[in-house]
């Protein structure tokens, strides 16, 4: 056929472009280019940079040692370049080198291996994300490795997502057949591969995402263990222990309650995906009867937003989101001060942003007239920059401004439709289209890379040139308002480390001016809420003195009260 014959074209394009010793400017069966990178070694962000500067990047290029590691994934060593984007991320991933394909880097389509189009976005989706990948790349992944994790694939996942992006990073050929991811998924989540038939992307992004992070654990500990109480006592009432919660944020505001919480969260959660992935949300329950709140903060992975077809852009379904709802009739809720079944309102808020935020469109509904699900194809329209600043409740530490860097794309009918990818490369900005093994760039334009079947978008913090690794002993790196010194939040980690603080330090004794910057106290910022509301009587809040921050190998193997297997996810 003629379409054979295009791609018989194409392919032996490439390999005499490569025979030349440059890079074959192939021509797609779909019409467009099969563009190819150029890389010197230095940011296409910084586009204005001097050819002097470009001339002595090039040069660098040229004497990069090729690592072993490199010449048993299959690249050929002379196809391989330093990547230097990927070092603004060295303070999370030490000084490891990564390095990529200058030919098909990131350009890369995967064989659909039997109605696998769904893993095959899903997987170029999240390869696309530049500290992930990098993370990857560079190894370091190998070094927090928890193969013994029983919530985890014994190491496998990792390791397999861990291949994946040498063959879609350091390979110089157009596809490659994603075996050992595709292996290791339908081995231990059998539910997404059932019958071969086509599944869902996003529930394959919510495995992938706790698959991985359950690999990457760094909290090491039995399921025993972690099933167990955190604390020998008999576990509190849920009414007592609501109130008691009611009562410190009186005393201590709601961010400090928010931070108690992420703080239990990081007991036995911590990793790469947490760092980046993870925000918290608000959810609160008022009493119509005695006006009672009882509130609760919880990690999220992602957030499905609901899709009707009177929305039209992405604020109203985030909007419809945090919108208060009633909750009556067989849905009232038992007032832990009135002992008894109400009328509540339930409102959900979001508390902290993470750098990469995942966002869910909740395209497909159950239609009870014919009994399946059915479709829904609003075109739900958003810039390619979103603020979103308006639509959070807490301070935040970072900037509250995001680019979207992916979609995964269905097009068709709820059960027997497509998936595609549509990702901004991060070497050179632009953005491709994934379509199983066919990869072209599109147009940077919102109605083309934004269409009606976007599903999943992934939103990047415009400020994460890095990011800090969260621990218990590292609570200025939280998402909330915490310092190393001076916080609130001291007493209650030298509580969850089961160790006692150092005495205080001397009056006399200075800080240095870098010390003395960041000797923050958690106070002042209220939300939202507290804004609107006088609080005259508030009792200053209690400083605590320096202490030393506590080594990593010092935390135990503490739990929370939550047993979910990985992150909750809404």
């Amino acid at each position: 056929s003629m379409y054979t014959i295009d791609r018989l074209k194409a392919f032996f394009s490439v390999q005499v472009g490569a025979l030349m010793g440059h890079a074959a400017s192939a021509e797609s069966p779909r019409r467009h280019p099969a563009a190819t990178i150029k890389i010197t070694g230095s940011s296409p962000r910084a586009s204005s940079s001097s050819s002097s500067s470009s001339q002595s990047a090039s040069s660098s290029s040229m004497n990069f040692k090729v690592p072993r590691l490199f010449y048993v994934c299959g690249a050929a060593p002379q196809d391989l370049v330093p990547w230097t984007p990927g070092q603004r991320w060295k303070r999370s991933l030490g000084k490891a080198p990564a390095s990529i394909s200058k030919s098909r880097g990131g350009l890369v389509g995967l064989v659909n291996m039997g109605n696998t189009c769904f893993m095959n976005a899903a997987l170029q989706c999240l390869s696309h994300i530049e500290p992930i990948n990098a993370y990857f790349l560079t190894g370091k992944y190998m070094e927090e490795l928890n193969p013994n994790n029983p919530y985890g694939t014994g190491g496998n996942l990792a390791k397999g997502f861990a291949k994946l992006q040498e063959m879609l990073w350091q390979r110089s050929s157009r596809s490659q057949t994603p075996s050992q991811i595709y292996g290791t998924l339908s081995k231990f989540a059998q539910h997404l591969f059932r019958d071969a038939d086509q599944q869902d992307a996003q529930e394959l992004l919510a495995y992938l995402l706790d698959g991985l992070h359950e690999d990457l654990n760094l909290v090491k500990m039995d399921k025993k263990e972690r099933e167990a109480s955190p604390s020998k006592s008999p576990p509190e009432d849920p009414d007592e222990e609501d109130l008691r919660l009611a009562q410190l944020e009186r005393e201590k505001g709601e961010e400090y309650v928010a931070a108690l919480t992420w703080m239990r969260h990081l007991l036995r959660h911590k990793s790469v995906l947490v760092d980046l992935f993870q925000g918290q949300l608000r959810s609160r329950l008022t009493c119509c009867v005695c006006g009672h709140q009882s509130k609760t903060f919880d990690p999220y992975l992602y957030m499905s937003l609901p899709v009707h077809y009177g929305m039209r852009t992405l604020e109203d379904a985030l909007v419809h989101f945090l919108k208060e709802e009633s909750l009556t009739g067989a849905e009232r809720w038992r007032c832990p001060n009135c002992k008894t079944h109400v009328d509540a309102i339930k409102k959900i808020d979001l508390w902290k942003l993470p750098a990469v935020l995942v966002i869910h469109l909740k395209r497909f509904e159950f239609d009870s007239s014919t009994c399946r699900l059915r479709k829904i194809n609003a075109k739900i329209r958003a810039p390619l920059t979103i603020d979103l600043s308006s639509f959070v409740s807490a301070p935040q530490k970072g900037a509250m401004v995001y680019d979207v860097i992916s979609v995964a794309n269905h097009i068709g009918h709820a059960g027997r439709g497509h998936y595609t990818a549509t990702c901004r490369h991060p070497v050179d900005g632009r953005f491709y289209h994934f379509n199983d093994t066919d990869v072209y760039e599109v147009q940077p334009d919102v109605d083309e890379i934004i269409t009606k079947e976007a599903y999943v978008l992934f939103l990047m913090r415009q400020d994460s040139t890095d990011w800090e690794r969260q621990s218990i002993s590292r609570p200025e790196v939280w998402p909330h308002n915490v310092s190393r010194r001076n916080s609130l939040m001291l007493p209650a980690v030298w509580e969850a480390v089961g160790m006692q603080p150092p005495p205080p330090q001397a009056p006399d004794e200075e800080l240095s001016p870098e010390e003395a910057a960041e000797d923050l106290v958690l106070e002042a910022k209220p939300s939202r809420d507290e804004e609107a509301e006088e609080d005259s009587d508030q009792e200053p809040r209690e400083v605590v003195e320096q202490a030393e921050v506590v080594h990593e190998e010092q935390e135990p193997r503490a739990h929370d009260d939550d047993d979910s297997p990985g992150s909750q996810i809404f």
